[in-house]
């Protein structure tokens, strides 16, 4: 059965953002058509080349405001960075265009207090314009909140959460063996925590979207981060050998309360050569739950956004969460895989020069306004099969 294609573009070629745009050119749900990028070491070379797959006709932009007039993309799907300002700000301009926008920012999967301005800003602006922004992935995003909520609807009375992921990080990319402050003396991790450059990003936000999900309320969230020290020496670091001694990662719990009780643990533990790599989940209720199973963080963070990409244009417009995401088959096994090839048009084409498609798998051709006048809002799409 044929399936429509969603346009979509990708802001951000690091680690994840690349692996999307991998990913995107093998999903038959999604069709490529802009990237953008400030890294000038990326800007005007061929996507394609840049992620390792040859040239695909898709040049890297530096300017996201001629990619969007340019191409319209339906959903764009934001990998910049793990700030909530500087992503709110890249988010704002996408919704500006008329885009729904699906953001790998942890921290924006269910804002905090300090995060507030930032999300309700977004909420506004997507509201105003009809459209959906959402932030996804695997951990905040799955595996230690929306799993355990899914897993709850199989019990009854429930009076305790508990979560616990270990990850081995001599299996995942530098980024994260950095952020978990591998390598580092006890001395520099303490200075680097102080300075907030080491330590997971979104545990408390999971601790939310648990409460949310389950209408739990709670009075406050506490959360704790420790250095792991290697006993040994190790060489299963991508960033070096390890001698005793030094971090090899960290422990980080966050905790729900509710009139000094505690309603929800989530416990992380992302360190080198750990033996039982496992996400365990236990709900204490009627009957009691137990849950043990894995998740390949970066390659489901990549399956998430993507799958996130044909469900969110049917929500209602506004900041949403993964808890508003239905259950749906996330992409039709006979469907044909075409990697398609693009002519990339001259640099420095303008939408005066070129015809502009209309956003979306209509053929309806509409011109973008500057994002001065009143917004109006896009009428929902019908999806047709």
């Amino acid at each position: 059965m044929p399936i429509e294609r969603v346009r979509i573009g990708v802001v951000g070629v690091g680690w994840i953002g690349a692996e999307v745009a991998r990913a995107s050119l093998e999903d038959p749900r999604v069709e490529l058509v802009g990237v953008a990028d400030t890294d000038p070491h990326k800007v005007g070379r061929d996507l394609g080349e840049v992620i390792g797959e040859g040239r695909i006709g898709l040049v890297i932009d530096a300017d996201l405001s001629a990619v969007l007039a340019r191409e319209r993309p339906e959903v764009v799907i934001v990998c910049a960075s793990s700030d909530a300002e500087r992503s709110a700000q890249v988010a704002s301009a996408c919704l500006d265009a008329g885009c729904h926008v699906v953001l790998t920012t942890e921290s924006l999967a269910s804002p905090s207090d300090a995060d507030r301005v930032f999300a309700d800003g977004l909420d506004q602006r997507a509201r105003e314009r009809g459209v959906v922004v959402m932030a996804t992935g695997v951990n905040p995003g799955f595996a230690m909140d929306r799993l355990p909520v899914t897993l709850a609807q199989q019990t009854r009375s429930i009076r305790r959460v508990r979560v616990r992921r270990v990850v081995d990080l001599a299996t995942r990319r530098a980024q994260l063996q950095a952020k978990a402050g591998v390598g580092l003396t006890p001395a520099a991790f303490k200075k680097a925590m102080a300075q907030g450059r080491v330590g997971h990003v979104g545990l408390d936000a999971s601790v939310r979207l648990i409460a949310r999900g389950l209408d739990l309320t709670l009075e406050a969230v506490s959360e704790r981060l420790e250095p792991l020290v290697a006993a040994e020496a190790t060489s299963s670091s991508v960033l070096g050998p390890l001698g005793s001694g030094r971090i090899r990662g960290i422990r980080q719990v966050a905790r729900g309360h509710f009139e000094g009780q505690e309603l929800i643990s989530l416990e992380l533990v992302m360190a080198l050569d750990e033996p039982s790599p496992m996400t365990t989940i236990d709900i204490v209720g009627i009957p009691p739950l137990h849950l043990e199973c894995d998740f390949p963080g970066d390659a489901c963070t990549v399956a998430s956004v993507l799958s996130a990409v044909g469900l969110i244009v049917d929500l209602k417009p506004g900041l949403r969460t993964v808890l508003d995401l239905p259950a749906a088959r996330p992409e039709a096994f006979d469907a044909p895989v075409v990697v398609a090839k693009r002519k990339v048009e001259p640099r420095g084409a303008t939408t005066a020069e070129k015809p502009v498609e209309a956003r979306g798998r209509s053929k309806t051709k509409k011109a973008i306004e500057p994002s001065s006048k009143p917004a109006t809002k896009r009428p929902k799409q019908k999806r047709t099969k």
